[in-house]
């Protein structure tokens, strides 16, 4: 499972060049988990200990740096995969079923007999149809039309039975989820966050991970994770004030701005005071937040040889670095994957 979780966290960067992890940085958070694991007098239950931890500290982590978009993107991979390496079950794994959940599919057909039901949501119906599970769908559709038309109109129709014999699909959520992928594709979100909270163990806490945590608990939390040698990345989103986050937490830990905890915003000619102190915190344990990193992209090549010079010496204990950028291909690869976002 470990070796899953890692491949997955690599192919994130396909959604945004900003989600880059290293296997060093894995490995961290591997050891930590461990730590972190119910200790249990018998094998299979420590075994089953340890990969619930790693998959909760390895979720929590990576989650925290993703956009609210892209969290259930991950979150449902995380699940597909589990399911589909048979690690937990809903049923039997049909591939081409989750094919047409990812994808959709639309039918050409001689018409749409239900003035009320979308095209669009007819021609997925009847390309559903030719699943021998679904068979019947498009025909008792028409024949039942009042009863799926007030299902249709639900406010949240994935929480509703399907009229007819379709309602034992609430035994297999995930066939109910390809219905509402073809008749309500707007309510797909609601579906799988609730298909995830029933199928993946604990699935609620990883439905409403840091829901509970304010922007300073999630910090200090990051803070509690964080070494000399791995630094914090704050990628930005419009109204985020992670300064005055930061600060709150320098002044909590003893670190006085100006003295033991510089600010520095980049650009031009800042170049030479961000390395300034970077070395004065390296060697005296302060604390350096670089900010808006992304309007040098061409030094950040020079403060990843600086961090690995850093990391091969031995930085003191309390050193860290902090940077914040706007999402950016320019970054490089190199100070995004050592980073926690």
């Amino acid at each position: 499972e470990g070796a899953m979780l890692y491949f997955l966290l690599t192919k994130l960067c396909a959604i945004d060049h900003m989600y880059q992890y290293s296997l060093d940085s894995f490995i961290t958070f591997f050891e930590k988990s461990v730590h972190r694991a119910k200790k249990a007098e018998n094998i299979l239950d420590r075994v089953n200990s340890l990969r619930d931890s790693l998959r909760i500290t390895i979720f929590t982590v990576v989650s925290r740096g993703l956009f609210e978009r892209h969290k259930i993107v991950f979150l449902a991979q995380l699940d597909f995969n589990l399911l589909k390496r048979g690690i937990i079950s809903d049923g039997e794994w049909n591939e081409n079923h989750f094919q047409f959940l990812l994808r959709g599919q639309n039918k050409v057909t001689d018409g749409n007999p239900l003035p009320w039901l979308p095209d669009n949501a007819w021609s997925a119906v009847s390309s559903l149809a030719e699943f021998d599970e679904f068979s019947k769908l498009a025909t008792d559709l028409v024949e039942a039309a009042p009863r799926f038309r007030e299902w249709f109109n639900a406010l949240a129709p994935e929480k509703e039975k399907l009229p007819l014999d379709w309602a034992g699909l609430d035994k297999t959520p995930f066939q109910k989820m390809l219905v509402v992928r073809c008749l309500r594709p707007d309510r797909m979100g609601s579906a799988l966050i609730s298909f995830i909270r029933n199928t993946l163990p604990d699935g609620t806490l990883y439905a409403d991970c840091d829901s509970t945590l304010n922007n300073l608990e999630i910090l200090d939390q990051s803070l509690a994770d964080s070494t000399p040698k791995t630094p914090i990345y704050f990628i930005l989103s419009p109204g985020a004030n992670v300064v005055a986050d930061l600060d709150v937490m320098a002044k909590k830990y003893g670190f006085q701005k100006g003295v033991s905890y510089h600010n520095v915003s980049m650009g031009q000619g800042q170049d030479i005071v961000a390395m300034s102190s970077l070395e004065t915190a390296h060697r005296n344990g302060h604390w350096v937040i670089l900010n808006n990193v992304h309007l040098m992209p061409r030094w950040l090549v020079e403060l990843e040889k600086k961090l690995d010079e850093y990391a091969a010496e031995g930085s003191h204990e309390k050193f860290r670095v902090f940077l914040t950028s706007d999402p950016s291909n320019q970054i490089p690869i190199g100070v995004l994957n050592r980073c926690i976002k």
